[in-house]
């Protein structure tokens, strides 16, 4: 994958092993490809920068121009539950549904454990 910086995020929680992440995996429809970026640039804005958003980024398939990753990373699930009931999650599924062949959203809470564990590869 080909990662896509977004600006405007902090990057302290890298010190950090607890995280929240909620990642939207989309296959945009070639002709709004661009339009796509866009929308993710706008809304990853630092104008409004979302309470508890540590990071967010934007990952290219290689094989696939159509092909995206997003993924947040959250500080604590009621910052992450704050901003699925808000506007800026209301207008990416809008930009989803107008933009996108086919979507899919997770949430994975990673512990200490696991990043423990990948601390010892």
């Amino acid at each position: 994958m080909l990662q896509i910086p977004l600006e405007g995020h902090d990057t302290d929680h890298l010190k950090e092993t607890h995280m929240l992440t909620m990642t939207v995996v989309v296959k945009v429809r070639l002709e709004k490809r661009e339009e796509f970026l866009q929308a993710m640039r706008s809304l990853s804005s630092g104008r409004e920068k979302q309470k508890g958003l540590r990071k967010s980024t934007l990952y290219q398939e290689i094989d696939d121009q159509t092909g995206f990753s997003l993924v947040y990373e959250w500080a604590t699930k009621e910052d992450l539950e704050r901003y699925l009931g808000g506007e800026k999650f209301r207008v990416l599924l809008g930009a989803l549904k107008v933009l996108g062949e086919k979507s899919e959203i997770s949430c994975r809470h990673i512990s200490d454990g696991l990043s423990d564990l990948a601390r010892g590869l």
